[in-house]
């Protein structure tokens, strides 16, 4: 609006009047008398153009305009770009899309709306960042990858980024799931912050808000994270199915091997019904195993019609197949030291799978103790019975284990108080299939302490090879000489005169001709019987010495005479992982050469193959391994990797070590699949009172109305005058008319002599 004013001096239009008065009446009578009227008259004029430009400067006439403007002020407006936007809103599109199509209608419909408000973009996650210059175009280069949602960081860097402007308002967009760290900002706090100094905390909610349908979840649970099979057994595999909101539903379940070239061959499936809302359902399939190889055994779960988060469909395994391995069952019934350290040794080789059962001799008033399938034929390849009694398993089970080592399997009977004739065994099904002689009237009580003198022999013993043996052999030039290094053992059982069939050999003896060590074959299993009882008394001083014949026994009795078998094995502590876990692992070279040694080094191999060096360190191991190092895995993204371990010297014949595993993305984001409006909203209408309120994104156009209402409210009047004599034009113009004026007036006195 523009109006004519004045703004006379010292604020009084009557001072201004009477002083023009008195300046025109003083002019009058100064002025000289002439001879000639209209000199005076011109010099009346001349003086009257001058009383009249200082009376208007005294005056103050002005243009004076009024106009209501905005303040000048920043929006604020926070993008989520945590990794939950990258799950679906409802609607049928992912959450980080919408929030674009937010942000562009926002940016488009604000320019040029407010010459004086500032518009100020900011990401957030677990940090918060101000994109420069923001366009509507601003976030297509930038992607939703954030670990955590900090929704108090966002709201307090709004608050800091007004750069000394006042605030506008806030708009907030994100799913209003809060993952921050503990101890970190409290969101609540900083809106009423807000609502403390007068800005409108704006939400804007993106993804649907928990309910029936949006709770559907399928997850495929507990398999395990590794298998070391042999190849062409049988292998049940566990699992469980997780399913939530899908009672009545039937939910199919896939189990594949995916072998290293990426080959998938699905082996079966399942079907999971849930009985309730929320089921667990648990799973024990029977699985060929395949050829030798490694493979990832996969139990993947279809994804359901509005299942938010399905990376958890699925879970994988990693499987080692091996050829030619052998399944050991160990019966034990003193818990001696003996069992300890056998029991360490045969664990210590990955090919061989160790089950062992004790049956105590203090339940002997339950014997004969069930043991289920294990004595059936395909249970185990080789049995061995400690100081267990006969009756402990009985004649029943005893003629299946006759049966089944007839069928193929090995048996190995070890020293003891309970073990062939004093055990019982001379009647039992078994005195066919063990290579020695039994006799029954040896048979001895269960409460019986010692052997008589008939039927053990007294230590110290050494321990003499009769012929040279795969299962004898100690890796020395001179047999007899690499025997009588190991130290002698504390006595025997007295093992009746080997079986003369064809097979039946002596191995190991005393000096005295006593058989310690008897091999044979039963049908087409191989039958062993060792008369010792504390070969530990090896490991302490030899520990290779012990680990050799005790594999090199059970190589024999799978029919697999060992050859050398020198390998690098890896052990790595985690196989499924999250990428902060880190794990430790440890690599050795495996070899009953003493003398083989190798320079182990490892690296991480990706699924594009390319590798990164791993640090290894030979500190801390134990020196019982002819070859061993270890090291911890680096920080690695999601993702399926394998580590290699080989020997870095050229020309070397040990082929490569892999272990293959996964680092799994365990985000906290991608954990709860539903959004938080609800949340969204609450902190919006702790500002309600200055117009703070949650929008959907379908109502951005009723945002931009509150926005513009709100700029409205706060305008200010800006008042600009245009007075006479202020500006440089003006103000020249009045001195130049008011000095000229009196200057001509002068001149023409002074010409016509008045002056």
């Amino acid at each position: 609006m523009t109006r004519f004013g004045i703004e006379p001096i010292y604020g009084s239009t009557l001072i201004v009047v009477f002083a023009f008065t008195a300046i025109v009446a003083v002019m009058w009578w100064v002025t000289p008398p002439t001879t000639n009227p209209a000199h005076r008259r011109l010099l009346i004029g001349l003086r009257s153009v001058a009383a009249v430009i200082l009376g208007l400067a005294a005056l103050g006439p002005a243009w004076i305009r009024t106009d209501p403007r905005p303040t000048d002020a920043t929006l604020v407006i926070a993008v989520d770009t945590s990794r939950s936007m990258t799950l679906a809103d409802g609607d049928g599109d992912d959450r980080w899309s919408t929030q674009q199509q937010v942000w562009r209608t926002l940016a488009t419909r604000m320019q040029g709306l407010d010459d004086f408000l500032r518009v100020s973009l900011i990401t957030y996650d677990e940090s918060a960042r101000e994109i420069p210059d923001p366009q509507p175009a601003s976030l297509q280069e930038i992607g939703p990858d954030g670990q955590r949602t900090d929704i108090g960081g966002a709201l307090m860097a709004a608050i800091q980024g007004s750069e000394g402007k006042p605030l506008a308002g806030v708009v907030l967009m994100g799913d209003g799931t809060d993952t921050s760290a503990p101890g970190g900002i409290d969101p609540q706090r900083v809106a009423q912050t807000l609502d403390s100094i007068g800005v409108p905390l704006w939400t804007v909610p993106i993804g649907p808000a928990s309910g029936a349908s949006s709770a559907r979840d399928v997850a495929i649970e507990g398999l395990p994270e590794t298998f070391q099979l042999f190849a062409g057994n049988e292998v049940e595999v566990p699992f469980e199915v997780r399913l939530r909101g899908l009672a009545g539903s039937e939910v199919p379940v896939r189990l594949s091997w995916i072998d290293r070239e990426g080959k998938v061959d699905e082996v079966a499936s399942r079907r999971a019904v849930a009985r309730r809302a929320l089921d667990t359902l648990a799973f024990r399939v029977p699985l060929i195993v395949p050829a030798a190889g490694t493979f990832r055994l996969v139990v993947e779960a279809d994804a359901q019609p509005g299942e938010l988060l399905t990376e958890n469909n699925r879970q994988i395994s990693f499987v080692e197949v091996r050829e030619g391995g052998g399944r050991v069952l160990y019966l034990e019934g003193m818990p001696r030291l003996e069992q300890q350290f056998l029991r360490r040794a045969l664990r210590g080789f990955p090919d061989l799978d160790l089950t062992y059962q004790w049956i105590p001799k203090d339940t002997a008033n339950r014997w004969p103790v069930s043991l289920g399938e294990w004595f059936q034929p395909g249970e185990f390849d080789i049995y061995v019975i400690g100081d267990l009694d006969a009756g402990a398993l009985g004649n029943q089970q005893l003629q299946s284990l006759a049966e089944t080592v007839a069928a193929g399997a090995g048996l190995v009977m070890l020293g003891g108080f309970q073990t062939y004739g004093a055990g019982g065994y001379a009647d039992s099904p078994l005195a066919e299939v063990i290579p020695v002689r039994m006799d029954a009237s040896r048979r001895r009580g269960l409460q019986d302490e010692r052997l008589n003198d008939a039927d053990q022999i007294a230590g110290p013993l050494q321990v003499v090879p009769t012929t040279a043996h795969p299962v004898t052999n100690l890796g020395s030039d001179d047999l007899l000489a690499a025997w009588r290094e190991l130290p002698q053992l504390s006595g025997a059982n007295r093992l009746l005169a080997p079986k003369a069939a064809p097979g039946v050999q002596v191995l190991l003896q005393t000096p005295e001709e006593d058989p310690l060590l008897v091999i044979g074959e039963y049908g087409r299993g191989r039958t062993a019987a060792l008369a010792i009882d504390s070969t530990y008394r090896w490991w302490r001083v030899n520990q290779e010495a012990h680990r050799r014949f005790w594999r090199q026994l059970m190589l024999w009795m799978l029919a697999r005479e060992d050859t050398g078998d020198d390998q690098i094995r890896v052990e790595l502590e985690l196989r499924r992982f999250a990428p902060t876990a880190q794990p430790s692992f440890r690599a050795e070279l495996q070899t009953l050469d003493a003398s083989l040694t190798a320079d182990l080094v490892a690296e991480v191999i990706d699924e594009a193959g390319q590798s990164i060096s791993v640090p290894v360190s030979s500190r801390g191991v134990s020196d019982s391994a002819a070859a061993a190092v270890q090291g911890r895995l680096p920080e690695l993204a999601p993702g399926f990797y394998r580590l290699r371990v080989q020997d870095e010297r050229s020309g070397s014949e040990l082929e490569p070590a892999e272990v293959a595993f996964q680092v799994i993305d365990d985000s906290r984001e991608l954990e709860q699949p539903m959004a938080d409006p609800v949340y969204l909203t609450q902190l919006a209408e702790i500002t309600a009172s200055h117009g703070g309120e949650a929008f959907v994104p379908d109502e951005i156009d009723r945002l931009i109305e509150r926005i513009t209402e709100r700029r409205r409210r706060g305008e200010t009047t800006v008042v600009e005058k245009s007075r006479l004599g202020d500006g440089p034009l003006s103000g020249w113009l009045l001195f130049l008319v008011f000095a000229g004026s009196l200057s001509l007036e002068w001149w023409l006195r002074r010409r016509w002599g008045l002056a």
